[in-house]
């Protein structure tokens, strides 16, 4: 017996009008052997996990892409190359997991140290990323790299980790710095997926945000007009903001949204009336937008000063949650999504609006060292939700 076994997989559950499995996803594999000798035994591999003993079909319920890989051996030693079948699965009435942050990025990012560690799920449905708490606040950094060791002992013996990259993560943790002086202090929650919190922001201009179940908002589909919902209670210098957001426009179309940062007190202002074009006149937008069509600016483009286009905004599939980092610095502008820096934008003055708006201040009237956060919505159809909304002085 030369011949290895031959493999396929099935993928079953409910799916919506585009194709996405319904809170969860069920892959069954199978595998037979014709040359004889019978099956040995079957592996798979979740999200480029470890290989693992495949005995039952596998339930996928968190959600966002995957890709599920199989093989099979037979008695003879010979082994099939592997075959992938991928599917997204999105929001039913499974509860979210437990984790202790939220993290879609490829890789597992310690503090700002890149793995290269696939960030894949584990068994308890979160992250590695998300199980590690690099942005709270550490005293000291043998407690931090005490906590990041228990935790990768935990998912070693659970194999979803070898040792190699159990090494690589614990060697990633320390080079971070977290917990040394100066790298104590960790990122304040200012939006946590409760009614308290949410009710410390203010909506202003026209649209509207909602409190979902699962502690993201989305904008509503109802309420007309374009508005931006800000968070008042302080102006925030040198900052690093994180936040997820998700495009949940309808059908093939894709939402437009932004964060405003760096904007002054919205009421009152001598010069705009209209509290939300405060923030669009004398902030900057951060947008928000992966339409192949349409606006010039695409996701990570500081709005009307410098573009980013579609091949460089690190675009990914509709409907899944991205990770945001802007960090502000004086007047230096950085932008990330999902780990990856995608934009810097230098504020110096004289720089005009484009395309030209006659009552546009330029960068001349956005050069302030402090500022508000807000986060835009642009129409009833442009459906964006956000989350985890997070940010830490610099």
């Amino acid at each position: 017996d030369t011949t290895p076994p031959v493999t396929g997989a099935t993928v079953d559950g409910t799916k919506n009008s585009d194709g996405a499995y319904v809170g969860s996803a069920k892959v069954t594999v199978n595998a037979a052997d014709e040359g004889g000798s019978g099956v040995a035994g079957v592996e798979y591999s979740l999200d480029a996990g470890p290989y693992l003993a495949y005995t039952d079909p596998v339930i996928v319920d968190r959600v966002g892409r995957h890709t599920v890989a199989y093989r099979a051996s037979d008695q003879a030693g010979n082994t099939s190359e592997p075959l992938t079948v991928s599917f997204s699965v999105v929001a039913g009435q499974v509860p979210p997991p437990p984790c202790p942050e939220y993290d879609e990025r490829q890789t597992v990012i310690v503090g700002t140290v890149d793995s290269g560690v696939p960030n894949r799920v584990t068994n308890n449905r979160c992250r590695i990323n998300e199980m590690i708490e690099d942005e709270k606040e550490w005293t000291s950094q043998a407690l931090f790299l005490k906590h990041v060791r228990e935790v990768m002992d935990g998912l070693l013996d659970e194999g979803v980790v070898d040792k190699r990259e159990y090494r690589a993560i614990n060697k990633a943790a320390k080079q971070s710095k977290i917990g040394l002086p100066g790298q104590t202090e960790g990122y304040r929650t200012i939006l946590d997926g409760t009614q308290d919190s949410f009710a410390k922001w203010e909506q202003v201009g026209g649209g509207s945000f909602g409190l979902n179940p699962d502690g993201s908002i989305t904008s509503s589909t109802s309420t007309p007009g374009m508005g931006m919902l800000w968070f008042p209670e302080r102006k925030y210098g040198d900052f690093s903001l994180k936040l997820q957001w998700r495009d949940d426009a309808a059908g093939t179309t894709n939402t437009n949204g932004g964060v405003f940062v760096r904007f002054p007190q919205v009421h009152d202002h001598p010069e705009e009336s209209r509290p939300e074009w405060v923030a669009i006149k004398y902030g900057h937008e951060v947008q928000v937008f992966d339409s192949p069509t349409g606006d010039m600016y695409k996701t990570g483009s500081l709005y009307g000063f410098d573009r980013v286009g579609l091949a460089g905004a690190g675009v990914t599939e509709k409907g899944t949650w991205n990770d945001y980092e802007i960090r502000v610095v004086d007047q230096h502008y950085s932008v990330y999504r999902n780990g990856v820096l995608i934009n810097e934008f230098d504020n110096f003055g004289g720089q005009t609006f484009y395309p030209e708006r006659s009552d546009d201040p330029g960068t001349d009237g956005r050069r302030f060292a402090s500022g508000y956060i807000g986060l835009q919505v642009h129409s009833t159809s442009d459906v964006v939700s956000y989350r985890d909304v997070r940010i830490k002085d610099l």
